[in-house]
């Protein structure tokens, strides 16, 4: 009779691995809820990757249009400058001026070449000049003044305070002086003695395109009319009415172009060109520099010249 109990009592006895039903729905909802986590986790990154994607690609596209304007205003200097003498209005003095193109203002300023100093054809006490204004130290800007004579001279002979082939090969550095013209502004940086900051400071007012060794003062820049002559910024600053307007010049010479465009109000473009003017129909002009963007910060309003 106890046996007969036994296997009636281990028939019905529940097995330790089988839980009962409501322990099992507890098990899914737990796993539906999770799975519900990880997707919603899944779709927020994919939505917040889709925001990040759609905002660079019309930054992308900002810049673009950006750097397409900044051209146009480019083009349209190099037109207006190629124009009959009374249809010109741009003043080449490094002034601003400022056009709206396709619902977009685009800013200009033009500077004749010869209203800065050329480093291959500026004597010594021209670039002095220059150089002394940001770097006062006598020893400092002999010193880079005369380096600049032996990198464009051809001979082999230093100057007091230069430097020549054997004193950048002294110093560890891969080149060695050019013994030849500049070929660009930029190459300064590379003279022995010139550092960062000044190189910073004084090629917004150095060219290698001018062909002349002195400088135009009715096209030069406050600053380096200052550093010429002496006097206040503030004074130089109101001879710009006396200054020569574009209609003066004659179809050709030699210019410095500065652009910069705004898509909205964040995204801006700018760059510098130089352009030669010919009397030539078949060649009215040549560009002999490009650069993006430019050296400098475009001035902020246009009270400011370049």
């Amino acid at each position: 009779m106890t046996c007969k109990r036994d296997k009636a009592a281990a028939i019905y006895r529940t097995p330790a691995n089988i839980r009962p039903p409501g322990s099992q729905q507890g098990m899914a909802l737990v796993l539906v809820l999770w799975l519900v986590v990880l997707l919603s986790v899944l779709a927020t990154g994919h939505a917040r990757n889709a925001r990040t994607e759609t905002s660079l690609v019309s930054r992308q596209i900002e810049s673009a249009q950006a750097r397409a304007l900044a051209e146009a205003g480019a083009q349209r200097a190099i037109l207006d400058l190629l124009a009959p003498g009374s249809a010109r209005q741009w003043p080449v003095n490094g002034s601003v001026s400022s056009f709206t193109f396709d619902g977009h203002e685009i800013s200009v300023a033009i500077r004749d070449a010869t209203g800065l100093i050329d480093l291959n054809l500026a004597n010594a006490a021209l670039l002095t000049a220059i150089i002394s204004a940001v770097a006062p130290d006598q020893m400092t800007h002999q010193r880079i003044v005369d380096a600049i004579l032996d990198w464009r001279d051809a001979d082999n002979l230093t100057h007091l305070n230069g430097a020549e082939d054997d004193d950048y090969r002294a110093a560890g550095l891969s080149w060695t002086a050019r013994d030849d013209a500049f070929v660009s502004v930029d190459e300064l940086s590379y003279v022995a003695g010139m550092t960062r900051d000044i190189f910073d400071q004084i090629s917004p007012y150095l060219t290698v395109y001018s062909e002349q060794s002195g400088v135009s003062l009715e096209y030069a820049p406050p600053f380096l009319i200052s550093a010429l002559t002496g006097q206040e910024i503030e004074v130089i600053e109101d001879l710009a009415a006396a200054r020569k307007q574009v209609g003066d010049q004659s179809r050709s010479g030699t210019f410095h172009i500065y652009v910069s465009a705004t898509i909205g109000d964040r995204t801006n473009f700018s760059l510098e060109a130089v352009v030669r003017l010919f009397s030539d129909d078949e060649h009215p002009f040549a560009v002999l520099y490009w650069r993006e963007p430019m050296r400098t910060p475009f001035p902020s309003s246009e009270k400011d010249p370049i």
